[in-house]
């Protein structure tokens, strides 16, 4: 295998590389236009003598490949056929075949439907079967009259039925996973039916974790995708390819944190509605979870078996999540797990190995030559007596010796890592079941880490009785994570290339010169930071139809976790190396986390047809009830005397600032909710939903608060002037307009709360002091949310175009407020502040080859959003002031003012390097000129968010092969390029530092140069310019992934269903206008995979 080169450049010109990518995929798409009419009308050229009427249609099906549905039966009644017809449609030469016998035949989508005509009613009885001949039970069986629903059955044990047919009607049948058929009843003799997998009805629905609704009524901002979609793009990272399918998920950058497999990503839909005051404030913008109905963290999905999920839908607006009420305001990811499709046993079992490569093209240091010379022209060898001039001979020495160290290749690996997903799925007798294990070990490319995980979920559907079925899921999850022992990559980084880990007698150096440490010694020790979690999850499910279009809905569920932490620290460690106290030296840290869920929600239904022309009614109205107990304690033990000793046990004692201690969250919180949708003959929809929540994070007198959402659309496609045009199969214009709220803080917000200790001496022995202020008048954060869109399908569905407009203000958001000292703590949460998003989502699909055997798809994606703080409050300002000052780190720390974005960059404008005297100049707000940095003259420079991001995907087929390449891009945003400032211009010379060091520095009056002249007290302190202020246009090969279907013919020779191999390659190259180091506590990597699924 070739090795993979990435290419890290800059490039001036992505803004014309952008527009004729664009103008490419654009040109692509309707070139294939003119192929498009020719799939709108099938034709048929027949030349048959003494056929069987399945022979006839084989033939069409060859030349059209349409599909069919009958009953043997039907066939045998039908004599041989002797037929010469040329380019005539397919009705027409069936209704030839047909004529003089009780059959007829019906055309639904790709379908053509042959069955008895009924001239009377009656009793009908028969059979339905599955594509196995296996009997089907509980199919629904329906008598239709028009769109009107009559009466209805469901299927036995063994597939049969038996129902009152009225004259006129037809039967309707439907079962999960498999598509709907509609026939004619046929009297006198029993019905065999077969029924047929759908693939596609999932794309037809829409599932909001409540109830389903049809995309035809549906007026919310949602989207849809199969599993098959997703591990298209990436069997390995989910989140990966979610942000690849769907332009609003978008994960937000971390830069330090590089591809660390135990580093859970942020995802946020679209844009953020809450503002993050402190560190411990996390996952404040994540999106609701929810897994087969029950909510769910961000790591359960960051840790699901990709193999086992069925579909996933993404509700963005405030249509499709108001339901969700005070949850609902950061979007909701819906994941529904593998159920049971066939009735015979199935076992599928897949193995995806992967191999990651550590990404080092973007670092580039100095080697120790480089190096040396650099310290001696910062002057730090430079004295009046020359004491420091053997240190520098020394290190010549070394360098003159070959001893030239590549430290950032020395933590790094090409690591190997798995996984395995085995399910078994089958069912009879009333019963479905789907059981499924799974198991992974991803190891990242820094050495030693590793992330472990154990799961297995269990799916059980029964009828209990004819209306009633119950379904039973549970699972159990173990997560076992493991961080590297390297530690930081920084260190290596940093580290002197002159330096050798080793002293002369072959020990590890515990420390360098200039006191820096030795990071391969604190390798070697035992020191360690691990954590082990188990969760268990179990929910039961029931529906009872009273009637096809009256039915109730609910569930139970309870989650358990439990997770530990144990985080070790040598008492040989160099962060020791000051302590004298054999009681001080060494650390344990141990934390045990812990939660127990449980829910609750009924859901009742009905559905009622006005018409035979789609005028429908559908009402849900239900409600919910959660609880929620979190605790943790924790401790940290010192006192170990050996390396060797590194467990608990072997503590001397506790220190006084961390004795044993803990905390514990009781949460509760209720909702009632209903939900209308309307229809006018297929055309006209309005819908509505209203939910009373209520929650106990807040004060007695604002407990509870309505959400609401209103929608409207309009199924253009459906109008006789648009049908007319023969070119346009979906065009639905929606709008919606809602409210929804947050309740992402902590639990004991509006009351006061106390830390309790025996350090705080009062005569019962133990005394407290405040921990969080009470505030009574807390009340819920809430978001209008306004989405515009609309929804097509062109040219036989060969071209779609989905666009939407969307604007979101979040009002009484949940910030920090100043409070006296006096009353023991300094800030208190309150609802002080407002933020406006607004943007566009769009989407772009063609089928540009649609073949026998040759099929090229291309789409892009895009999104465009702007985020603006409105109201802030004094304490917030404050802590912008204290940020401002704040000289400690390479990039200036956020701000939020009013009137801008959450994520400007704030710097001191500057005219750059003054000639002469080689100070910079800067500029102050008045627009005046001066050599003094001032933080009051910070203002916004630039914005990290980007002005577009989206991805451009092409999908090519041929035969049972299948290539899907993926490109994201990114641009019109900025970044302060903390690389240049802390690497190149203000370095801390005792620290090895990108080459660029030596370049175009200010040496003597004269030169014009863009960085200032080297100081041997470099990188100690920063001020923030623009100068460092960059674009950041980003365009990146995301992954490739190339499948290979085994054909059935070949797979059924050897007892097996199916059999598929593949192999994916992700991030391969990226093109950027920015040149600095990605990954600077863990290093980003490159990956090939390769999956094998095999089902028998």
């Amino acid at each position: 295998m070739k090795k993979m080169q990435k290419a890290n450049c800059s490039i001036s010109g992505l803004y014309n590389v952008r527009r004729k990518l664009l103008a490419l995929v654009t040109l692509c798409f309707f070139m294939g236009s003119t192929l498009l009419y020719a799939q709108e009308e099938k034709r048929v050229t027949l030349q048959v003598k003494n056929a069987t009427m399945e022979e006839v249609l084989s033939t069409i099906k060859e030349q059209t490949g349409l599909k069919f549905v009958y009953s043997d039966e039907d066939m045998q009644s039908v004599g041989s056929i002797t037929l010469s017809v040329k380019n005539v449609t397919v009705k027409e030469a069936i209704d030839r075949c047909l004529k003089g016998t009780a059959l007829t035949a019906s055309v639904r989508d790709n379908t053509i439907v042959i069955s008895a005509v009924v001239s009377k009613g009656g009793k009908v009885t028969g059979k339905v079967l599955d594509a196995e001949n296996l009997p089907m039970v509980g199919v629904n069986v329906t008598v239709m009259k028009g769109q009107q629903m009559l009466t209805g059955v469901t299927t036995d044990l063994d597939g049969n039925f038996e129902i009152e047919v009225p004259r006129g009607t037809q039967l309707r049948f439907t079962f999960v996973g498999y598509k709907e058929l509609l026939m004619n009843p046929s009297l006198g003799r029993p019905m065999a039916v077969r029924m047929e997998e759908d693939t596609s009805a999932m794309e037809e629905v829409v599932v909001n974790g409540f109830f389903t609704r049809s995309k035809q009524t549906f007026t919310g901002a949602a989207k849809t995708y199969t599993g098959e979609q997703v591990l298209s793009i990436s069997p390995t990272n989910l989140f990966q390819a979610l942000s690849t399918l769907d332009p609003a998920m978008t994960i937000t950058q971390n830069n330090a944190m590089g591809s660390n497999p135990n580093a859970i990503p942020e995802l946020v839909i679209r844009s953020t509605t809450s503002l993050s005051t402190n560190s411990s404030e996390t996952g404040l913008n994540t999106p609701l979870i929810v897994i087969d109905g029950v909510e769910r963290s961000l790591t359960d999905l960051y840790d699901i078996d990709m193999q086992d999920i069925e579909r996933i839908d993404i509700l963005k607006d405030a249509s499709a999540t108001a339901l969700y009420g005070e949850n609902a305001a950061n979007g909701v990811i819906i994941i529904e797990r593998k159920r049971v499709s066939q009735s015979p046993v199935r076992i599928r079992y897949t193995f995806t190995p992967e191999i990651s490569f550590a990404d080092l093209s973007s670092y580039d240091l100095c080697n120790a030559a480089q190096k040396l010379e650099l310290e001696r022209m910062a002057g730090l060898y430079t004295t009046t007596d020359g004491s420091l001039d053997q240190s520098y001979y020394d290190k010549l020495a070394k360098v003159n010796s070959g001893i030239d160290t590549d430290w950032i290749s020395k933590p790094v690996r090409n690591s190997f890592s798995h996984s395995h997903s085995l399910s078994i799925s089958g069912r009879g007798s009333g019963l479905d079941y789907n059981i499924t294990g799974n198991f992974s070990n991803t190891a990242g490319v820094m050495k030693d880490d590793a992330r472990d995980r154990y799961g297995l979920n269990v799916y059980l559907s029964y009828r209990a009785v004819d209306k009633l079925i119950l379904t039973l899921r549970a699972s159990h999850e173990q997560v076992s994570v493991k961080n590297s022992k390297y530690g930081d990559f920084s260190s290596y980084l940093e580290a002197n290339p002159y330096e050798s880990p080793y002293d002369e007698e072959g020990n590890w150096k515990s420390r360098f010169s200039f006191g820096e440490n030795n990071p391969l010694y604190e390798a070697s020790l035992s020191s360690f930071n691990k954590s082990d979690a188990r969760k268990q999850t179990i929910s039961l499910d029931a529906r009872y139809n009273f009637k096809p279009n009256l039915y109730v809905t609910a569930q139970a569920s309870y989650l358990t976790s439990r997770e530990t932490t144990d985080v070790f620290v040598s008492p040989a460690s160099n962060a020791f190396a000051s302590v004298t106290s054999l009681d001080q030296k060494g650390s344990y840290q141990l934390g045990n986390l812990g939660t127990d869920e449980w829910s609750a929600k009924i859901v009742g239904n009905w559905i009622h047809s006005f018409d035979n022309e789609g005028t429908m009614f559908t009402l849900n109205v239900g409600g919910e009830a959660k609880h929620s107990d979190a605790y943790k304690r924790y401790l940290t033990a010192t006192g170990f005397l050996s390396d060797n000793l590194s467990d608990v046990a072997y503590a001397v004692g506790y220190t006084n600032a961390a004795a044993p201690g803990g905390s514990e969250d009781l949460a509760a919180s209720v909702g009632a909710f209903a939900a209308a949708n309307f229809i006018y003959k297929n055309k006209y929809v309005v819908d509505g939903s209203y939910r009373m929540s209520g929650s106990s994070k807040f004060g007695a007198d604002n407990q509870y608060a309505p959400f609401w959402s209103v929608g409207l659309g309009y199924n253009l496609h459906n109008e006789e002037f648009i049908k007319k045009l023969g070119w346009v199969n979906t065009l639905r214009l929606r709008g919606s307009y809602g409210y929804t709220g947050s309740v992402k803080f902590d639990a004991y917000q509006a009351v006061s709360t106390y830390y309790y200790s025996s350090s705080y001496l009062h005569y019962t022995g133990v005394g407290a002091i405040p921990h969080t202020m009470a505030n009574p008048d807390l009340t819920w954060q809430t978001t209008k949310k306004l989405n515009v869109g609309i929804t097509s399908s062109l040219f036989n569905d060969r071209l779609n175009v989905n666009f939407d407009y969307y604007n979101e203000v979040t009002d009484d958001m949940l910030i920090d407020i100043s409070l006296p000292p006096s009353s023991g703590v300094t800030t208190v949460k309150s609802n002080y502040g407002s933020q406006e998003s607004n943007g566009v989502e769009f989407s772009l699909w063609g089928k540009i080859i649609d073949s026998r055997d040759w099929e090229w798809n291309l789409s892009v994606n895009g999104l465009h959003s702007k985020t603006t703080i409105k109201n802030i409050s004094e304490a917030l300002k404050r802590q912008n002031e204290e940020n401002a000052s704040k000289n400690e780190t390479a990039a200036p720390l956020l701000q939020y003012r009013e009137g801008e974005s959450p994520t400007a960059i704030y710097a001191v404008r500057s005219a750059g390097i003054d000639p002469a005297s080689g100070q910079e100049i800067y500029i102050k707000k008045d627009g005046t000129y001066t050599y003094s940095y001032n933080v009051e003259d910070m203002m916004n420079v630039g914005d990290t968010n980007p002005w577009m991001q989206g991805s451009l995907s092409s999908y090519l087929s041929y035969k049972q092969f299948a290539l899907n390449v993926n490109f994201s891009y990114r641009f019109g945003g900025d970044l302060y390029n903390s690389t240049r400032m802390a690497k190149i211009e203000n370095v801390n010379p005792q620290r090895n530092v990108d080459i660029r060091a030596f370049t175009e520095r200010w040496h003597q009056a004269g030169d014009v140069v863009p960085y200032l002249d080297i100081s041997a007290t470099g990188g100690k302190a920063y001020i923030y310019s623009d100068r460092f202020v960059e674009k950041d246009n980003e365009l990146w090969l995301s992954n490739v992934n190339l499948q290979y279907n085994v054909p059935d013919e070949c797979v059924k020779k050897f007892g097996l269903q199916k059999l598929y191999v593949g192999v994916g390659m992700e991030d391969l190259f990226r093109l950027t206008t920015a040149k600095y180091e990605r990954g600077t506590s863990y290093p980003y990597s490159r990956s090939v995979n390769f999956s094998l699924s095999v089902t028998f």
